[in-house]
């Protein structure tokens, strides 16, 4: 609904002339002030809030303490890149899910990066014809536990979205193919892939920092 219609709205309710507005408008305006009611909310807090959305539960745990205030701030502003894109994860299109899934490892990568040099206490690997971001993900994937199989899949979502941008075939006569995306087959795995990857690094972070685990905890 654009600003017009919301206005048409507005307008005949106000009317004398006009008692009620169609249900099909109602529906409409309801729909509107709840995703903008949404916005808001993300808004105030959009790490907590993107983190929960994904992940459909509470986080009842602070990453704000666990990370710190300077990790803590790049991350949020990372998440809020994602929620200005979509702020209902399992709305997604596939039409937003390239643009989404940069920003969603961006905010991924703050805190692996934390885990390994802060948590761990290690400088992070580097492995041949990998790259820099993707190294971390390998590096995690290799420390065994719940955080072992968040990293692997974190690397398969990298993977993802280099394919997502690098989609030229070149053929055997030099010619050059732009290969179209299969969005909904991307949007599918992203839909597996991240929440689950987002559940595991939570649960590694409240065995590594139980303080800062949120009373009344019940996962």
């Amino acid at each position: 609904m654009n600003f017009k219609e919301i206005e048409n709205i507005e307008n005949q309710v106000a009317s004398t002339e006009i008692f009620e507005i169609s249900s099909y408008q109602k529906q409409m305006l309801s729909e509107f002030l709840v995703k903008e009611q949404r916005k808001s909310t993300a808004k105030e807090n959009p790490f907590v809030y993107f983190y929960e959305d994904v992940i459909l539960n509470s986080l009842a745990f602070n990453f704000q303490t666990a990370l710190g205030e300077t990790i803590y701030k790049h991350a949020s502003d990372d998440a809020l890149s994602c929620l200005n894109i979509c702020n209902d994860f399992y709305k997604l299109s596939s039409w937003s899910v390239n643009g989404w899934l940069q920003n969603a490892l961006k905010f991924a990568d703050n805190i692996v990066l934390h885990y390994i040099q802060d948590c761990c206490k290690e400088i992070p690997k580097s492995y041949p014809i990998t790259g820099v971001e993707k190294a971390r993900y390998v590096h995690l994937s290799e420390k065994g536990g719940d955080i072992s199989i968040a990293g692997a899949e974190l690397k398969d979502l990298y993977d993802l979205r280099n394919d997502l941008e690098h989609r030229t075939k070149i053929h055997a006569d030099g010619k050059q193919e732009l290969i179209p995306p299969k969005r909904n087959k991307v949007r599918y795995i992203v839909v597996k892939l991240y929440p689950d990857a987002l559940r595991r690094i939570l649960k590694a972070y409240k065995i590594f920092f139980p303080t800062s685990i949120i009373a009344h905890d019940n996962n």
